[in-house]
């Protein structure tokens, strides 16, 4: 079984500011509405690990994932392991205009989790993906204001 889904969005910023946010995994927690906890160890390269840990989750549930491919300020994709089966993220990065970039996430789900996913978690996770693009925005636009101000 399969299920893919996706959502995009242009943000402000700028694209390395964007881009050192979106891959600071250890600080994903304290800005994305969605997260509880976050976790990552070493350099954002492929084959590198971390967790996350979702609203709505178990209290010491962590949901791990590795880092298959990274294109730097352009895009990177995810590999998560789910209940006989895995989850496929892949994110990108693209310039849209002076100060502007458009961010855009596709999930794809595959195996026997699919049917589970569907009823519990497909439609909040799709809703939600834009406010995490909104999220990013506020945190990088707040990362780029202090390194500035330093």
């Amino acid at each position: 079984m399969q299920l893919k889904f996706g959502e995009s969005a242009t943000i402000s910023g700028d694209l390395a500011s964007i881009w050192d946010t979106a891959t600071d995994v250890e600080r994903w927690s304290t800005w994305d509405p969605h997260l509880l906890g976050s976790g990552f160890e070493g350099e954002f390269v492929p084959g590198a690990q971390g967790w996350t840990r979702p609203k709505g989750t178990p209290k010491n549930a962590k949901g791990p994932f590795k880092v298959t491919a990274v294109d730097p300020q352009r895009s990177f994709s995810t590999e998560s392991p789910m209940p006989m089966g895995k989850m496929l993220i892949d994110t990108r990065y693209e310039p849209a205009g002076p100060g502007r970039v458009k961010v855009s996430r596709d999930v794809a789900l595959h195996g026997g989790f699919v049917p589970f996913f569907w009823l519990v978690f497909y439609r909040k996770m799709r809703r939600d993906l834009v406010s995490t693009f909104v999220a990013l925005e506020r945190e990088a636009h707040q990362r780029a204001t202090e390194g500035k101000a330093r």
